[in-house]
């Protein structure tokens, strides 16, 4: 059993493994913290340097990466995500 928890409200998630809870507290975050993690993902010190889903070099702050069209407020979740998981 893994859990995880939301950084913005911390609420705890449980699920059979640590990709699930990243999933589910990820979903959590989009739909009931968007703005806030819109707003930290647009912070200049957290600043992408590669995309995650494509590695093209971004170097700025993007909301979707010019160069595949991932959506780069979910990717700064999912990486959030992954460091309150375990």
């Amino acid at each position: 059993m893994a859990e995880g928890r939301c950084y913005v409200c911390n609420q705890m998630i449980s699920a059979k493994d640590k990709d699930t809870v990243v999933d589910k507290v990820v979903e959590h975050m989009m739909e009931a913290h968007h703005g806030w993690v819109w707003g930290d993902a647009m912070q200049t010190k957290n600043t992408l340097e590669k995309c995650p889903v494509c590695g093209a070099t971004l170097g700025q702050l993007y909301a979707k990466c010019p160069n595949c069209g991932a959506d780069l407020i979910e990717q700064y979740a999912i990486l959030k995500a992954t460091a309150y998981a375990h």
